[in-house]
């Protein structure tokens, strides 16, 4: 096999799932109103793979990822960039005063505003120019450049490196991670958050945006814990997020699909009252158990060895 594990190099890797290019590109079309032809000219299918040794799956080929053109397609959605997530008030009680701080793919800078509050020196890094151009003029320190280049010249610079929301989109994790750890001071954290494809919400295999272009990875508690094994780090702490009110109508979208599938099967010819039942029972029932169903993200916090 010409590639390997984007964690461990190795070629201990199993191919799980084939999925055809065209079911992507209609479905990104359909659903966001986007086309994303153009990363899959003369790919007719996309493969998920597995790795052996640490449970990670993620997407093949490689360079099928998204560029800017396609985050800014994706910021005009009020959603995509959010200002307040679940996962800033578990990672602010870390910061200490006069920390230093990066986070790597900052958005429009609202966690550095954040760190800056909690009296932490932020910078940032960030590739897509409109995001970017949000943060200067917030006055915020940020970059558009890799960690891989970034961090070339900063060795045991920082406290603490942040990234909510990236690792799914990265390729090679292995660098990620190696550049990061070499940035962080000896006893330093990295805190990052990923969806939860352990959750409900996830379970279905066809959430267009849990696909290429914009989600390379598919990672959960198991993989996030091996990555231990493969670097210098050690885990501080794991938290599963609770499913939040702005989530709510993504998780009732997901259970009235399952559940007109479901009755599909047995009433085939009553499709009006299908789309009804299926509807009011995804309402009902997720608003009913909202606190008790484990959401979108996990946030896990290493410590640098």
């Amino acid at each position: 096999m010409f590639f390997k594990s984007p964690i461990t190099g190795s070629n201990n890797i199993v191919l799980e799932r084939e999925i055809f290019s065209s079911f992507i590109v209609d479905e990104y079309k359909k659903e966001l109103g986007i086309d994303v032809s153009k990363f899959f000219h003369h790919i007719d299918k996309i493969f998920i793979y597995k790795c052996l040794d640490t449970g990670y799956r993620f997407y093949h080929p490689f360079n099928v990822s998204g560029d800017n053109s396609f985050y800014q397609e994706l910021e005009k959605f009020p959603w995509y960039y959010m200002n307040c997530k679940w996962e800033y008030g578990v990672a602010s009680p870390f910061i200490k005063k006069n920390d230093k701080v990066l986070e790597i793919g900052c958005a429009q800078g609202s966690f550095l505003q954040k760190i800056k509050e909690a009296g932490g020196t932020a910078e940032g890094l960030e590739m897509n120019l409109r995001a970017r151009e949000v943060c200067e003029k917030k006055g915020l320190n940020v970059q558009a450049v890799s960690i891989e280049k970034f961090s070339e010249n900063k060795a045991s610079t920082y406290d603490m490196i942040c990234f909510f929301q990236v690792l799914e989109h990265i390729t090679d994790v292995q660098s990620l991670l190696s550049s990061s750890l070499f940035a962080l001071k000896p006893g330093g954290l990295i805190i990052a958050s990923v969806p939860n494809n352990d959750c409900f919400m996830f379970k279905s295999n066809d959430i267009i945006l849990n696909m290429p272009p914009h989600h390379m990875g598919l990672w959960n508690i198991s993989s996030l814990v091996k990555l231990q094994n493969y670097f210098n780090m050690k885990i501080e702490s794991i938290y599963l997020e609770p499913l939040q009110k702005y989530h709510l109508g993504f998780a009732n979208k997901i259970v009235e699909k399952v559940v007109r599938e479901k009755l599909q099967q047995k009433m085939s010819f009553f499709s009006t009252i299908i789309e009804k039942v299926a509807r009011r029972f995804a309402f009902l029932g997720v608003s009913a158990v909202s606190d008790y169903i484990i959401g979108h993200s996990i946030v896990i916090v290493f410590r640098k060895k």
